[in-house]
């Protein structure tokens, strides 16, 4: 195999990547994880990061294993592990107090991570706030995971911050919950503890810039945000029949709230039947669409096919609202979609966490299991997958990225076997990595295309990983010279690099005005017109070819006295033919005088337009102007006939 490498290295030069449109087939696995100490931990988000690798983050209650030993850990605390692309830990971050932390969401930003995350605790490493109350708590890491600052949002109630997201005036902002009625949360609808969805918009350094409340008297949350157009589409649920809430809604119905750039309200939709149904992620499709993802319970309204008690839902909605699709999902036990997002075909992946063992779901593992399955763009199931082992594992996030093919899942998990077989505690952190594998195409030269017989190769990334299937395409060697410049005009005194070949390595034989012999790039100095021979040589056969390097005492000026400019590709253009050293210039005028073209070029030619119009037949009197190899000024006038 190491001699078929070389063999590659030595004769191929372009890779030509060949991706099928539609991403039909299952991505291969490679790699499972987890991470976690002896006791629980649960991440929420999954993000990649400009490195290659990814970053992951939730809460643990774990003293041990991959988690640092808090003696002061009581409850959760927030935790975020930073992998490289093989899945190893890079760097990992434990904060909190003495009551609840856990981490919501994270993006990458031009100095660090910014973390969306919650907190009940005044102790510990966490910034003083409203005090019994879960707080909205943000901290802006650095790219090693040292803290740089953290605020605390919040008012006398529940707050919690569910995504956060990039604006492209420089600022973010936050889908939220609030039971709150004052602080970040006045002009809360409801009471007696109900929520309230909640938008808040900060700068870089988390000053509050706006935060607006929506909903009406019952329950309400705002979960995942997309943005079209400038407008602000926010997916989550709705409970109520008044205020921001459509009068229809029924028992819990998916909410899409729009808003524009300042929070103001644009639209309030309610989609559902007459049971429950939840939206917890939300991703943009093709033609401005959203397509949103969880489960309903119902089976009438807007809901149709239901498989079970409860289902993934799963459904398409144009900018304005309208609903263009709709599909169910799963067995005759629970299934949560958790995330969905758009895949390079157009098409889509959605995940979560599946107890069924029959309907849509084969192959069950567990208790509960990973559950993935890939839609067409019109909702049409392309495949479907479980994940997991023999106990309970939670699918809770997921990424796609789109220049490597490359998809990450992110969850909790309980088994310690199937894809999960490794771990330390009660739950640990469980990601996934998986990629579709690139078709290559690798042109190579052979001395006789008929006798070329190389199977294709299968080709590993630095983790150790099948990535890339390369297939041969035999070229023969003669061929490699077809597309190489044969010849070049150089004044005397001036020097020339001597062109290379897409395909393969070639060498030059000795000369004295070359800078090099036998080598792959020399440079040519020649004082008179010259002849270099290139060579291939590959085993027992061998192809030349030669290159003329034209070297010129003067400059050289050949004028045409006529062309037809009819797009046949022939004498399209007027202009002269050879090279100058300095201060070239050509103007061409009517029988009026008037001058309709001007370049300062020689290889800029007249098309036989004026201001975008062709000329008609007629004689034209053009001026030519050029410095000599003495720095001489040289002008040349004459007339040029325009025949249609």
């Amino acid at each position: 195999m190491k001699s078929l490498i070389v063999f590659v290295v030595l004769l191929c030069s372009a890779l030509l990547l060949a991706v099928s449109p539609a991403n039909s087939q299952l991505p291969s696995l490679h790699w499972a994880r987890k991470y976690g100490g002896s006791s629980t931990d649960v991440p929420f988000v999954i993000k990649a990061t400009v490195d290659g690798g990814t970053i992951v983050a939730g809460y643990t209650t774990s003293k041990d294993g991959d988690v640092f030993n808090d003696a002061s850990r009581e409850y959760w605390d927030l935790w975020i592990i930073k992998l490289d692309r093989c899945g190893n830990i890079v760097w990992k971050k434990t904060m909190g107090g003495k009551g609840y932390e856990s981490a919501r969401d994270v993006i990458e930003t031009s100095n660090g991570f910014l973390v969306l995350g919650e907190t009940n605790s005044t102790d510990g490493d966490v910034v003083a706030g409203f005090g019994g109350t879960k707080d909205i708590w943000l901290l802006q890491l650095d790219f090693n995971g040292n803290v740089i600052w953290q605020k605390r949002l919040g008012g006398n109630g529940l707050d919690i911050g569910n995504q956060i997201v990039p604006l492209n005036d420089g600022n973010f902002l936050i889908a939220a919950t609030t039971s709150s009625t004052d602080g970040i949360a006045s002009g809360n609808h409801s009471t007696g503890g109900y929520t309230d969805g909640l938008l808040i918009k900060i700068d870089p350094s988390g000053n509050v810039l706006w935060n607006k409340c929506y909903g009406g008297s019952k329950n309400e949350e705002l979960l995942d945000i997309e943005i079209i157009n400038d407008k602000i589409f926010v997916a989550g649920y709705a409970n109520s029949t008044d205020g921001d809430i459509p009068a229809n809604q029924k028992n819990y119905d998916v909410w899409l709230l729009s808003v524009d750039q300042s929070g103001n309200k644009n639209s309030s939709r309610i989609y559902g039947g007459s049971q429950n149904d939840v939206a917890y992620s939300m991703t943009r499709g093709a033609g401005e669409t959203l397509t949103l993802a969880g489960y309903t319970t119902s089976s009438d309204g807007d809901v149709s096919g239901a498989k079970g008690d409860q289902d993934y839902w799963i459904l398409n909605v144009s900018a304005s609202g309208n609903v263009n699709w709709q599909q169910t999902l799963g067995g005759t036990d629970a299934e949560y979609a958790n995330y969905i997002m758009t895949d390079s075909d157009g098409g889509y992946v959605v995940g979560g966490i599946t107890y069924s063992v029959d309907g849509d779901i084969t192959g069950s593992k567990g208790e509960g299991d990973f559950w993935v399955v890939k839609l067409s763009a019109d909702g049409s199931v392309m495949w479907k997958q479980i994940y997991g082992g023999s106990e309970n594992d939670y699918l809770r996030a997921s990424l796609f990225k789109p220049d490597t093919r490359e998809y990450y899942l992110a969850g909790d998990s309980e088994s310690f076997d199937g894809e999960f077989s490794d771990g330390q505690g009660e739950t640990d952190f469980a990601v996934l990595k998986f990629k579709l594998t690139d078709t290559l195409t690798q042109d190579t030269l052979v001395c006789n295309v008929a006798s070329f017989n190389l199977s294709p190769l299968m080709m590993q990334d630095a983790c150790g990983y099948d990535s890339a299937l390369i297939t041969y395409h035999p070229i023969p060697l003669a061929a490699a010279f077809e597309e190489m410049k044969r010849i070049d005009t150089i004044f005397e005194g001036q020097t020339v690099p001597l062109p290379t070949i897409q395909q393969g390595n070639i060498t030059w034989d000795a000369h004295p005005t070359l800078s090099c012999s036998i080598c792959s790039n020399p440079v040519a100095a020649p004082v008179e017109t010259t002849r270099y021979t290139a060579r291939i040589n590959q085993n027992d056969c061998s192809a030349t070819t030669q290159f003329t390097v034209v070297v010129l005492k003067d400059a050289l000026v050949q004028l045409p006295n006529a062309f037809t400019p009819n797009n046949d590709g022939k004498n399209d253009y007027f202009g002269p033919v050879g090279k100058v050293p300095a201060d070239f210039e050509m103007q061409i005028f009517n029988r009026y005088g008037q001058m309709i073209f001007r370049s300062n070029s020689i290889n800029t030619r007249w098309d036989g337009r004026y201001q975008g119009v062709i000329q008609s037949n007629n004689v034209f009197v053009y001026t030519v102007k050029y410095r000599n190899m003495n720095n001489q000024v040289v002008n040349r006038k004459g007339t040029i006939t325009l025949i249609r």
